[in-house]
């Protein structure tokens, strides 16, 4: 393109040479140009000739012009021609000037009636329609739309798309600065996401006459005040075991049953998820029944709701009081021999009974029912005293109580969720001695019971050679308890020997024994100070595996009069479990070692598959795919992929089946853009059409999905640019 420049033409080996020089100068309101063309001859050698007319075609327009008369050498300006030249709409414009002068002289000898020259010229374009730009804003905020236009007297009239709506922002504006504030409605047009591709055309207008548009495209987003609401969140007694005339909460017996109310979505969003936490519980639906409440005081639930934008509602709470609950309990409990007036007596025949315990009032509305029983201790039944009792207070009770028998006494606590008992026991009356009737029985400090017994009063102290009978029973025991032996044997070798100053082998005698080494021998002995070598066996006569203690481990070992029996576990094989030795290898075919964790990672390893394989397909019930190639385990998965549409569609409409679970669609914005692919559901497809686009920061194509029995009907809607689909896919 040039608005200027110069072309010519020629006779006589360029000594007469006619020369056009021109220039163009626009008129943009118009959408012309005028083109002025000045016409030279120019000669090195000698011409006289008179004025001529000749002519000159600009454009096709065709005009004469007259030169005066030459009679030397040089330059000369034979005339000045200029031509108005309507542009294309657009405001290109591509011309051809032609010029003759008629020269009509004998030069040389030789007669030459005119020169001619001519060219093609595109012009420089005039703009035409002007251009706009916005920047990203908020919906429901201003953002400023600036206009660049050609000519100050072109007005202009500017429009919005979003999404499936689409409005006038202003008509036939002198502005070049025109604020908008698209609505917050506008949200609507994007349920799932926070922001959305907005195309705004602006088309421009020379008086009434249309004389061209363009777009510019922003996001509109979606303020952060816009997210979904709660009503209310609600609370509910679930009493379970607790009476609903109570109309409390009972720690540890009461549930809540929690309602998100008035759930809902803003401007087009819909609800994706709930959440309710609390006291240790969680859930993601609209209600949620809690296990039993286990913190008393106030209890806080909190509730809040996600919708198909991904933003979080604010969150509603409500707060419950939890009343303090745990079962009845005794702390102290006390039985004794007394008389009528409840004073204690060895020989008395009433039982005095003295009882501290605590319970939960709930509030007042739990109630305790005491009760009290008797019974020899040979006895199946019990005998209700139907006498109740207070905390830590005295009472009284029997006035048959035998003082030649034992008594067990039962007192129980009953509230309205739990019953707990205490057995305490009474002695018979207190003597030094006494010998039960028929002399077969004795006892001291209490009435003899048993026949072939001898029977000490729990109150009376038994000594042993000076010493309290536990103390002495401790005496006979070598460190108080089990004896202790060590065990220095190398590990190579069968016969073990251990050290264990005192001890004696009998039949059940235990020792632990410390062995300095491990064991490496098949069938070991152990012979505990000097007593003699006995096998170690596992059990019965099986030998103890090689390696079956540490170095420095302590082992309990049993004599069962015949051999040395370890108490560790048995050794694990296919049939009973066990202990196992572990193996780092990947190769062992060994059927009584186990791997090791970095073995079994080893031999899973990618690097490893090429070593494992079956000898048939495993079945897809067993949890593969009943096949030995990839495309025999899609097929028999009802796997595939189908193509069910390769080409280009701009505009127009494509149908194909809709038995897939999904479609991919692959298309481009534009047709210079990179390919874009979306997977649409077949169960999103619906018998109403829905719109989907391919999109990226500067352009977009959009079209309708929808079904009709069995058919997916795939139609154009609208495009920014060149934008296009491609191919179209059906996946099983």
């Amino acid at each position: 393109m040039a608005s200027s420049g110069s072309f010519s033409g020629s006779i006589r080996s360029g000594h007469y040479v006619l020369r056009v020089d021109w220039s163009q100068t626009k008129n943009v309101s118009n959408n012309t140009s005028t083109i002025t063309a000045k016409i030279y001859l120019v000669n090195d050698w000698s011409l006289s000739i008179n004025s001529r007319t000749s002519s000159i075609t600009i454009n096709g327009e065709t005009q004469n012009y007259t030169s005066a008369a030459i009679s030397s050498t040089g330059t000369h300006l034979l005339d000045t021609v200029t031509q108005s030249v309507a542009h294309n709409s657009d405001g290109t414009k591509s011309i051809t000037i032609s010029c003759n002068f008629a020269i009509q002289a004998t030069l040389s000898g030789t007669y030459y009636s005119s020169i001619s020259c001519s060219a093609n010229i595109t012009l420089d374009s005039i703009a035409r329609a002007s251009s706009v730009s916005s920047s990203d804003v908020d919906m429901g905020s201003a953002t400023t739309i600036s206009i660049t236009r050609a000519s100050s007297s072109f007005t202009h009239t500017l429009k919005y798309s979003f999404g499936d709506t689409s409005g006038t922002i202003v008509t036939k504006t002198t502005s070049t600065s025109v604020s908008w504030t698209p609505s917050i409605n506008l949200a609507s047009q994007i349920p799932k996401a926070t922001s959305g591709t907005c195309t705004i055309t602006c088309i421009t207008y020379n008086g009434s006459t249309n004389i061209g548009s363009k777009t510019c495209t922003l996001k509109l987003r979606v303020p952060a005040s816009v997210k979904p609401t709660i009503s209310s969140l609600t609370a509910a007694r679930v009493d379970g075991t607790v009476p609903s005339t109570w109309g409390i909460y009972v720690q540890s017996k009461s549930k809540a049953t929690l309602t998100i109310n008035g759930a809902a979505g803003a401007y087009g969003s819909t609800i994706s998820s709930y959440s309710i936490t609390g006291s240790g519980n969680s859930g993601t639906s609209a209600t949620l029944t809690t296990g039993f409440l286990n913190t008393s005081g106030t209890v806080t639930f909190t509730a809040t709701v996600t919708d198909s934008r991904g933003r979080t509602s604010d969150a509603k709470t409500v707060s419950i009081s939890v009343v303090a609950y745990s079962p009845p309990s005794f702390s102290s409990y006390l039985s004794q021999r007394c008389d009528s007036s409840g004073t204690v007596t060895d020989d008395g025949t009433y039982i005095r009974g003295l009882v501290s315990y605590a319970y939960s009032s709930c509030s007042s509305n739990n109630t305790l029912t005491r009760t009290t029983y008797y019974k020899l201790p040979s006895a199946t039944s019990w005998t209700n005293v139907n006498k109740s009792f207070s905390n830590n207070t005295a009472f009284t009770f029997g006035g048959s109580i035998s003082t030649e028998s034992s008594y067990d006494v039962k007192y129980t606590l009953t509230d309205a969720f739990t019953t707990i008992t205490v057995i305490d026991s009474i002695s018979t009356a207190s003597v030094v001695m006494d010998f039960k009737s028929g002399g077969k029985g004795v006892a001291v400090g209490k009435v003899a019971e048993t026949d072939n017994c001898f029977e000490v009063s729990e109150d009376w102290d038994v000594k042993v050679y000076g010493m309290l009978l536990e103390a002495y029973i401790a005496s006979k025991a070598t460190g108080g308890g089990i004896d202790f032996a060590t065990c220095s044997t190398a590990a190579a070798t069968a016969a073990k020997v251990a050290s264990c100053s005192g001890f004696k082998l009998t039949t059940g005698a235990a020792v632990f024994v410390k062995f300095t080494n491990t064991n490496t021998v098949s069938s070991p002995t152990l012979n505990v100070n000097s007593t003699g070598a006995k096998p170690i066996v596992a059990y019965g006569t099986s030998a103890i595996q090689s390696y079956a203690w540490k170095p420095g481990q302590i082992v309990l070992l049993i004599y069962d009069g015949t051999s040395w029996v370890t108490l560790v576990q048995s050794w694990a094989n296919t049939t009973y479990y066990g202990i196992t030795k572990l193996s780092s290898s990947v190769s062992s075919t060994s059927t009584t070692l186990a791997a090791t964790a970095s073995a079994v990672k080893e031999a899973y390893d990618r690097s490893s598959w090429p070593s494992i394989s079956l000898d048939t397909a495993l079945a897809i019930s067993d949890g593969g795919t009943g096949a030995t190639t990839a495309s025999g385990a899609r097929s028999n998965l009802g796997l595939g992929i189908t193509s069910l549409y390769n080409g280009t569609l701009t505009t127009g409409s494509t149908t194909f089946s809709r038995n897939y679970n999904f479609f991919i669609i692959v298309g481009q914005p534009s047709s210079s853009a990179a390919r874009v692919a979306i997977v649409v559901p077949k169960a999103v497809i619906t018998t109403s059409a829905l719109a989907f686009q391919v999109a990226d920061e500067s352009n977009y194509y959009s079209f309708n999905l929808s079904y009709s029995s069995s058919t997916v009907t795939l139609a154009y809607k609208s495009r920014s640019s060149s934008g296009q689909i491609l191919r179209v896919f059906g996946v099983i």
